[in-house]
């Protein structure tokens, strides 16, 4: 049995995939109950809202398991058009190196924004001093970005050109 929330999910999608099947029905003359759609909407629709304002309203896996009940064949279908009604996950943004930045690019005089180099093996290539930064000693990378931990680095007063690069081990 899904979960009250996947149920709710899938029901708009159970509500077209019915209405197709009516539409196609009285064409070809399959027997389905012709307001099946618009039940299953006005279901829905009613279960959603006491839903959204408190989802562990009182019975509410009763209503919810009535709503999987009323859409049938068309709740189960509806699983391969909303993958189950589960969030998909976020894909972190491909990262192509190198990545060339200024001193424009900070937010803070240490801190370049980019959540996308955390979990990345990266060095730091500081043009000023014409060498690589060393990993945890004069920058680190977090979830949501590289701190430039180097002796004297600010980048509200100072010109810097650094070149972040990918690096496998």
């Amino acid at each position: 049995m899904p979960t009250n929330a996947i149920i709710l999910a899938n029901a708009p999608v159970a509500c077209v995939l019915a209405a197709n099947d009516i539409a196609k029905g009285s064409l070809f003359g399959k027997k389905i109950d012709p307001q099946l759609d618009q039940k299953i909407y006005s279901t829905y629709f009613v279960i959603k809202k006491i839903y959204d304002l408190d989802p562990d309203y009182e019975n509410m896996s009763v209503y919810c398991q009535y709503l999987w009940e009323l859409t049938g064949k068309y709740g189960i279908r509806a699983y391969g058009y909303t993958g189950g009604g589960q969030v998909s996950p976020i894909t972190p943004t491909a990262q192509s190196f190198p990545i060339y930045i200024t001193e424009l690019d900070f937010t803070t005089d240490t801190f370049y924004p980019n959540t996308n180099l955390f979990a990345i093996n990266i060095i730091i290539f500081l043009n000023e001093i014409n060498r690589y930064l060393i990993p945890n000693t004069e920058f680190t990378v977090s979830t949501t970005g590289v701190t430039i931990i180097l002796s004297g680095f600010d980048a509200t007063v100072n010109t810097y050109n650094l070149v972040i690069e990918k690096y496998y081990t």
